[in-house]
């Protein structure tokens, strides 16, 4: 059975190796092929949020078109219930008001 010293020994040499094989490959520069999938993925990623947002957009437009049409249908309606109160009461001038004379009466 290995002692602990033994074990952490190995660990090391495993950890060492790994540290100095990912520090080696850090410093040679991307191959051509690594370069080209880092491209393909930034472009795959972005018609992804393309269409994203062109879903969004859509769904913001129908929306508004809805409000649009829903405040265009109350503007109508009022507009319906005016000529409607108009030809109920017909147009006639304000009765005069009995104005109270200034100053003392005597």
């Amino acid at each position: 059975m290995p002692t602990l010293n033994q074990l952490l020994a190995e660990q090391v040499k495993v950890i060492s190796g790994a540290k100095a094989a990912l520090e080696a490959a850090q410093n040679q520069p991307p191959t051509a092929a690594a370069t080209i999938a880092a491209r393909e993925s930034s472009i795959a990623d972005l018609r992804a949020r393309i269409a994203d947002l062109t879903e969004a957009k859509a769904t913001l437009a129908a929306r508004l078109d809805r409000q649009i049409a829903g405040y265009q249908a109350e503007i109508t309606t009022l507009e319906k219930q005016i000529e409607e109160d108009k030809k109920r009461v017909p147009d006639q001038p304000t009765p005069p008001r009995h104005r109270k004379p200034k100053g003392r009466e005597k």
